[in-house]
């Protein structure tokens, strides 16, 4: 589980909205006589919605529910609904269908009305018609406004529902749309329980700051007369509330009072149904029950995707092909539509998806199944018989018994995933990462383009990831990967369907001037406290962050680290490491551990520092809460891979391309030089200008009562006159140090007596040693020993033309001590040439510059300048600038 020390309470926002919207239930419903009020759902739906607005059911042909109209009115009756009605889209079957059998119904539907000028849909619920009339009001919904003038002239009540929740592909939402909303609506749902907080608040306190001088205003500006719509300026506007349930699990625990003089009288002689339109028309309703952020929404697309995968039939190819929708839309579905139907094939996951649709109706496992069942599952099925307690018990428990179970169950089967395939024989023979070379990984990833090599079964062993085969693939999915996939699926469509719209939501809470979501970043990182630059650079950053109480946190997934203010730590599922990387190991998260801290630590932007596990894991949760995201890169993997590997340019390409797509996922990518920046603004990688931003690290402050390490003691035979080179970092062959016995060995043509002395660990640690036989090695070295090598030694050499940085660099300049490197990337823009140190161009140069530099007089001149130039890299000024181009 997640660990943490805050200095504030967990997820205020959401907990003042909560807070806020409670306060208003609670005034409003106080001034009410309960005895005198229908209580009824006017807003939920059967198996009659049969066509999604959301374009990926209607590409798939699925319904928006598979709920019998039986099954809605026994959950409404069971939740003490006083007045039925069935608010389907675009129809009013299952009203009609009820009427039929003598029941008392209240005729509704929701219509999909278009607005013309603002290219969008909004759905406007419906209530009192006729079978004539629905067919009227069907014909004009293309046009919102004769929509609404028909209704009104007919008497027809109508409400609109979840205002801020709008049907458009529009990145920008007009917000004189809402202008002419308060003119042509006087009813507005303001509770919706498939929404969340945030969502409801905002339009609670839209519809309370609305005037009648605002209202008037509105009119004259677009040229309508509120009065052609039913709306009066001057009368309050009315708000209510519904479930909007889908599957038969929440109908009836939000909804409205529906107040009615006299009701015990009045129910004698006339119709419940009619006394409720009466109310609708007169205005009489004040909303009730409540919201859960995307807990709700969440349980109901978990019972959606468990019927999904019961009922789904293939949609077609040609069906797939021409269906209105992007490329995107279209593969997306095609690859759901299979995984789907390959789950159809397998009994064990369909039992377990009928018993989760089962348990979120109260019914618990058969003992017959339980008995059956592999014992790796018990867990699975004492979460599900918990849920179906919970479902007996309040709407409270049984909200909190689902959503903690998902993630439970989740990091459950992912576990036992795990320790499968730690223990497979099979799986240890085919997916050996540590045994995985970066130039194995480049020449094996792809995927081919032949769909007969892709989905069929061939003669050749497809013994590459570019050999992919999904039939086999799937054969070989287990049932945890695949009930782990849906519930993470569901979790993720659930939130992303409440965020879809964030930025418009944040532009109305501007516009309103009232709940801003907090400006707060969520910063992953696969490592923190290693033994790395990398690591270092960002121990560093989190310091300051915590020093200044930034609104920023770290993340990082680790089993040996403990929380800190502004540091939360995750504890991973497995981890691996890969020998190019040397000594860092790759640990892999708990993704929805992840999300939940995310949501509940009230983020709106999500940052990433690696291209490793948490790489992934940023993108997930950019997309699943729709935020801005943001990359800080380390590396040049090009430059890596081109040091490193013996791949041709054609393979490197391939690399490129995909770091291209990579980088183009974030909102913002931070790079540590000019060199690089132009690199990927540049035809190669062309990322918007705009969206590349100039960064650096800064340094960690001068340690205090250094003690200058003693030539001696390194050398016997040395003294304090004897030249000494200093290299620390990770030993490997990208560094460049294997150039380190060239440029040595001409620099002792001039400087016999010179020496080496290297910091630090790696892969190449074996070979270097064998290289440079009598350099000093002192492997590892902690800080106040490292700050020690610096003040006793003389020159720093850096050969290394791949660093996008060079932390060292400026732990040099700190502590008074010049540098010689290359005339690339990072040193280049750190070291002023023949002040703080030299740039070499080759190595030739660069020995020259050795030499030159311990056998001129400018020593304590090339450090004091050092010592000047590491104060151009103060923290406070870094950090600002970086808060600032992430929008903080």
């Amino acid at each position: 589980m997640n660990q943490m020390y805050l200095s504030r309470e967990m997820g205020d926002f959401q907990q003042s909205l909560q807070q806020e919207f409670g306060d208003y239930l609670q005034q409003a419903t106080a001034k009410l006589d309960l005895n005198n009020c229908l209580r009824m759902d006017v807003h939920c739906h059967d198996y009659n919605s049969d066509v999604p607005d959301e374009l990926w059911g209607r590409i798939l042909g699925l319904p928006e529910t598979w709920l019998k109209t039986k099954d809605l009115v026994k959950c409404l009756k069971k939740n003490h609904a006083d007045v039925i009605t069935v608010t389907n889209h675009n129809n009013a079957r299952s009203c009609w269908e009820l009427i039929k059998q003598g029941q008392d119904v209240l005729v509704a539907a929701e219509f999909t009305c278009f607005f013309p000028e603002d290219n969008l849909f909004v759905h406007v619920l419906t209530y009192g018609f006729t079978p004539k009339q629905e067919q009227v009001l069907n014909d004009k919904r293309s046009n919102i406004y004769d929509f609404l003038f028909y209704a009104n002239r007919h008497e027809i009540p109508v409400i609109l529902p979840h205002p801020l929740y709008l049907y458009t592909r529009n990145d920008k939402i007009n917000l004189s749309l809402f202008e002419k909303l308060a003119v042509l609506f006087q009813r507005f749902e303001v509770l919706n329980g498939q929404r969340d907080q945030w969502q409801s608040v905002l339009t609670l306190n839209w519809l309370q700051s609305l005037t009648p001088e605002k209202i008037e205003a509105y009119a004259k500006k677009h040229e309508l007369d509120p009065a052609d719509f039913g709306v009066d300026p001057h009368q309050p506007k009315v708000l209510t509330g519904g479930s909007d349930d889908h599957m038969g699990i929440f109908a009836g625990e939000c909804g409205s009072y529906l107040y009615v003089p006299d009701l015990k009288q009045r129910l004698k002689t006339t119709k419940a149904s009619e006394l409720a339109l009466e109310a609708i028309k007169a205005g009489r309703m004040t909303p009730f029950g409540y919201i859960a952020e995307h807990h709700k929404l969440n349980i109901a697309l978990l019972d959606y995707f468990t019927q999904v995968a019961l009922h789904i039939k293939d949609p077609g190819l040609l069906r797939l092909a021409f269906h209105r929708g992007e490329i995107s839309d279209k593969v997306a579905c095609l690859v759901i539509s299979n995984l789907l139907l390959e789950m159809k094939k397998r009994k064990n996951t369909q039992k377990f998806f009928q018993a989760i649709h089962d348990a979120l109706r109260g019914k618990k496992i058969s003992k017959l199944l339980k008995w059956s069942a592999n014992k790796d599952y018990r867990f699975c099925m004492k979460y599900l018989d918990k849920i179906a307690e919970a479902k007996h018990q309040s709407p409270e428990a049984f909200l909190n018994a689902v959503n903690q179970a998902i993630p439970q169950l989740f990091h459950g089967l992912n576990a036992l995933l795990v320790t499968r395939l730690n223990h497979s024989k099979k799986a240890k023979a085919t997916v050996q990462l540590d045994c995985f070379s970066t130039a194995e990984i480049a020449k094996k990833f792809e995927i081919p383009s032949q769909l007969t090599a892709l989905f069929l079964d061939g003669t050749k062993k497809q013994d590459e990831l570019s050999g992919v085969n999904i039939g086999k693939l799937v054969d070989h999915l287990s049932f945890p990967a695949l009930v782990s996939l849906m519930l993470v699926g569901t979790t993720f469509g659930s939130t992303r369907l409440l965020y879809s719209n964030r930025r418009f939501l944040n532009d109305f809470a501007q516009h309103i001037g009232k709940n801003e979501h907090p400006k707060r970043a969520l910063y992953l990182t696969d490592t923190l406290r290693d033994k790395n630059g990398v690591s270092n650079s960002l121990s560093g950053k989190l310091k300051e962050i915590q020093r200044l109480d930034l609104p920023v946190d770290f993340l990082i997934c680790h089993d040996a680290v403990q929380a800190e203010p502004h540091l939360h730590v995750v504890q991973p599922l497995t981890s691996f490491s890969m020998p190019a990387f040397g000594e860092q190991v790759f640990r892999v998260p708990d993704l929805m551990e992840i999300a939940r801290i995310f949501c509940e630590g009230d983020y709106d932007r999500i940052v990433c520092s690696t291209e490793g596990p948490m790489a992934a894991v940023s993108l997930f949760i950019k997309y699943m809460f729709n935020v801005p995201s943001y990359f800080f890169m380390h590396t040049d993997w090009i430059d890596f891979i081109k040091h490193t590997t013996d791949l041709s340019v054609h393979e490197r390409d391939r690399i490129r391309r995909f770091l291209r797509f990579f980088y183009k996922q974030y909102q913002g990518v931070f790079v540590l030089n000019h060199e690089h920046k132009n690199w990927l603004t540049g035809h190669e990688m062309e990322l918007d200008k705009e969206s590349v931003f100039l960064t650096a690290h800064h340094t960690q402050p001068r340690l205090d009562n250094i003690v200058p390490i003693s030539k001696r003691d390194l050398f016997p035979d040395a003294t304090e006159q004897t030249p000494i080179l200093f290299y620390a970092g990770r030993l490997s062959k990208e560094k460049g140090l294997f150039e380190l016995p060239e440029i040595i060995a001409k620099a002792r043509k001039s400087l016999p007596d010179l020496r080496v002395v290297i910091a630090g660990s790696g892969p190449a640690e074996k070979a270097l040693k064998a290289l440079l036989s009598d350099a000093l090695f002192m492997g590892w070295v902690d800080k106040p020993h490292m700050a020690g090598l610096y003040a006793g030694l003389d020159l720093f050499v850096f050969p290394s033309q791949f660093d996008t940085f060079g932390n060292v660099v400026l732990e040099a300049f700190v502590n008074g001590m010049p540098v010689v490197a290359y005339n690339c990337k990072g040193p280049k823009d750190i070291i002023e040439h023949g002040k703080s140190g030299y740039l070499a161009d080759d190595i030739e140069a660069m020995s020259q510059h050795i030499i030159t530099y311990f056998t001129t007089d400018n020593h304590q001149a090339m450090q004091t300048h050092a010592a000047k130039r590491s104060e151009a890299y103060q923290a406070e000024p870094i950090m600002r600038q970086f808060l600032t181009d992430m929008g903080l």
